[in-house]
């Protein structure tokens, strides 16, 4: 179920159904803002190598924030999105390592294919077994983890300078220019989330998520959905593979690296807006929770707050936006 159209009258645009269908995504996008506004103060020197520090270190969460968003959003949960991050950042790192950027870019496109099918596969399997997501993607996670560490057993692999530098705007990873960082995050984002709101196979997403026997009724492809929301997933979930080996230079197949990034996507999206169930919810405000979650480490710890007590600010913050959204979405259908 999709937000319905702005309405334009004679004094202009329906401020009310502007704020109820982009309130909370502004609101998260203003919240970072705010976060980095804050940390810039804290820091004598911030510029441009602490922008592009946060902008290219962020890009595999909100690839996994983008990945586990389109999947709730149409009615599932991913909980191996982390393993599948590590997995194809594995395979990268051994195919990629002494090519040539040329070589680096085929194997990229190749390991987004090998996610997306894979994936693909899996949601055929919840379609067709109706065993629920949480269960199927649990037992995939271990299963995917596997193979990685199969792959790789131990922290190696490289990349070439080129591909590097697409993703970091260096050839070390490291550095101050911030851009190809930006252009990486927004242009996949922006381009799923057209997708999503404009796109029939993206709306049937909505549709199914919403809820998937009136929209198997209404002829809605539900298969389909499930099948194109698990690959899509998939593929962004390699990207977050590919983005985490060209920032560090090597691969990692950890599965505490795994599980940390499947739970921090799942934290992404419901601080994004994104409803647990299902066709509720944006990619761009996902994404920027995303990279909230990341920047709440550095001003916590500016701020001189223990790691272990950041922990539990973080995890309260994740509570009280959950308990801020029911209500919101309480005082939306009372209204309606």
């Amino acid at each position: 179920m999709t937000a319905a159209p702005v309405e334009v009258g004679r004094t202009g645009l329906d401020w009310t159904s502007l704020l109820r269908r982009y309130g909370w995504t502004t609101g998260v996008w203003l919240l970072l803002i705010a976060l980095i506004a804050f940390y810039a103060s804290t820091i004598p020197n911030f510029g441009s190598f602490q922008i592009a520090s946060i902008a290219k270190n962020s890009l595999p969460l909100v690839y996994l924030a983008i990945a586990q968003a389109i999947i709730v959003i149409a009615g599932g949960i991913d909980l191996a999105v982390g393993s599948m991050l590590i997995l194809t950042n594995a395979v990268a790192a051994q195919l990629m390592d002494g090519q040539s950027l040329g070589v680096s870019l085929v194997v990229a496109v190749l390991v987004i294919l090998m996610a997306a099918a894979i994936n693909g596969g899996v949601g055929w399997i919840i379609y067709v077994s109706r065993v629920p997501d949480i269960v199927v993607t649990l037992a995939t996670l271990f299963i995917i983890a596997g193979l990685a560490l199969i792959v790789l057993p131990s922290p190696g692999g490289g990349t070439s300078d080129g591909f590097r530098a697409i993703f970091t705007g260096s050839t070390s990873g490291t550095g101050s220019n911030f851009w190809p960082a930006l252009v990486m995050m927004f242009v996949p984002m922006l381009a799923a989330a057209r997708w999503m709101k404009h796109s029939r196979t993206g709306l049937s997403l909505y549709a199914t998520g919403s809820d998937s026997t009136a929209a198997y009724l209404s002829g809605v492809g539900t298969l389909k959905a499930k099948v194109v929301s698990y690959a899509v997933g998939g593929a962004f979930a390699a990207l977050g593979g590919l983005a985490s080996l060209a920032i560090t230079g090597s691969g990692e197949s950890r599965f505490a690296t795994a599980s940390n990034f499947t739970l921090r996507s799942v934290a992404a999206i419901v601080l994004g807006g994104v409803a647990l169930t299902g066709g509720v919810g944006s990619v761009v405000g996902a994404a920027a929770a995303g990279i909230v979650l990341f920047v709440l480490s550095p001003v916590l710890s500016a701020m001189g707050v223990d790691p272990n007590t950041a922990q539990v600010i973080q995890g309260a913050l994740i509570v009280l936006v959950m308990m801020v959204a029911g209500v919101v979405e309480l005082r939306r259908e009372r209204a309606e």
